[in-house]
């Protein structure tokens, strides 16, 4: 991590967060808010007994007309308490229709949305970006070419017509991916990226009235907030949930976070998986509106670990972004310093459960821990700003 001065141990025992908002944006997976709180819980309670503190049950209010649900937990650690507020945002029902989407005929419709992210140049400039992610966006088309000539060759050896060896093996290729492809994740990848051409071309009205209602809930909670940190947080795709409903706010009220303390936290992003596209200007702009508030603090995390997002790379270069009047800074990260080999080795297994790791708890005392930074008492642009966290809280859970 970027080393910016060190945090004043004095002034946070004294003056640390004792309140915190956090407008929580996930990813793409269909587990509804109550259980994503229900997991932030079980992970806080995890880093809780690692660092000396413990962290109080939710108490949960779920909005049955809104897609968000809202919890209160309190921390207590040696001689310091951190009282959280959490807006878990929910957009699950979105992607259960993607993933559930028939098969074929929905396969093959999000796989040509898929194939538009080639056609119309992006792929190529996700491998300027990252040659990682590039990797992980080719994945699919990749292993559906090795099955379909694997095919073509051995019906080669029987069948003298063309027409037929070529649909066969095309059959054969489509009905792979769903299974066993399934076991390789194919359709939820393909499923992810029919949504993110959707998101790209604006073409879903559940998606633009989703971003609007989000919107009214961001600026409602930091227009009301007295907290002492707000944090945003995005994992993955929620990033772009989260930038566009905060920029949008800021369109309602452009002094919506000045005079307060703001962090963006951006886990694994998949802002450059939109604002790459051609046709994803309306993201480029909402993302300038957000990074030229002067008060605002960006702080992007990358691992080379993840390979569903940018690694190494700065996002905000990429796009050619000037006038910024935001902070920002880049942490590079490794999972395997935070967790038990056992744990690292069965994770790597999965593109996937990789991809989540961000936001779940971790074996060892690391600075980068996320539940630190939402429990914790310190500021999370002060964490972003210094590697020695980890001495500032004793084993008995005391600021020292």
């Amino acid at each position: 991590m970027a080393k910016a001065g060190k945090l004043d141990v004095k002034d946070n025992a004294a003056q640390g967060i004792k309140t915190r908002l956090v407008l929580n944006f996930p990813g793409f997976e269909r587990t509804d808010s109550p259980s994503q709180l229900g997991r932030m819980h079980h992970a806080a309670t995890k880093t809780g007994s690692l660092w000396g503190f413990s962290v109080s049950e939710p108490e949960i209010d779920s909005k049955k007309s809104a897609n968000y649900a809202l919890a209160k937990f309190r921390t207590n650690g040696g001689n310091w308490n951190t009282e959280t507020r959490v807006v878990q945002f929910q957009w699950n029902d979105i992607v259960h229709k993607y993933e559930e989407d028939s098969f074929p005929s929905g396969f093959l419709k999000n796989l040509g949305k898929y194939m538009g992210f080639f056609l119309d140049g992006t792929v190529s400039k996700y491998r300027k970006a990252s040659l990682r992610y590039w990797g992980f966006t080719i994945y699919p088309l990749l292993l559906a070419t090795l099955v379909f000539f694997a095919v073509w060759i051995v019906l080669a050896q029987f069948i003298d017509s063309l027409a037929v060896e070529i649909s066969v093996s095309l059959l054969v290729a489509l009905l792979f991916c769903q299974w066993p492809g399934s076991l390789l994740y194919v359709p939820l990848t393909i499923a992810d990226w029919g949504f993110a051409r959707d998101m790209v071309n604006q073409k879903n009205p559940e998606i633009e009235a989703r971003f609007r209602e989000f919107a009214r809930t961001v600026r409602r909670e930091i227009s009301g907030s007295k907290a002492d940190e707000i944090i945003i947080v995005g994992h993955s795709f929620g990033s772009l949930w989260a930038v566009r409903a905060l920029a949008l706010a800021l369109e309602a009220n452009q002094n919506l976070i000045k005079g307060k303390n703001v962090t963006f936290l951006a886990l694994g992003s998949s802002m450059l998986k939109i604002a790459l596209a051609k046709n994803a200007g309306y993201m480029r702009e909402s993302w300038k509106r957000v990074m030229k508030q002067p008060g605002l603090f960006w702080h992007e995390v990358q691992t080379k670990d993840d390979w569903i997002a940018f690694y190494k790379c700065d996002p905000f270069k990429q796009v050619g972004m000037k006038d910024i009047k935001a902070e920002y800074t880049i942490s590079r990260i490794r999972f395997s310093k935070a967790m038990k080999r056992e744990r690292y080795e069965k994770m790597r297994k999965s593109f996937y459960v990789t991809h989540r790791q961000y936001i779940l708890y971790y074996d060892k005392r690391v600075p980068f821990d996320y539940m630190i930074r939402l429990f914790g008492p310190f500021s999370t642009r002060k964490i972003a700003k210094d590697d020695g966290l980890p001495d500032r809280i004793d084993h008995a859970g005391n600021l020292v």
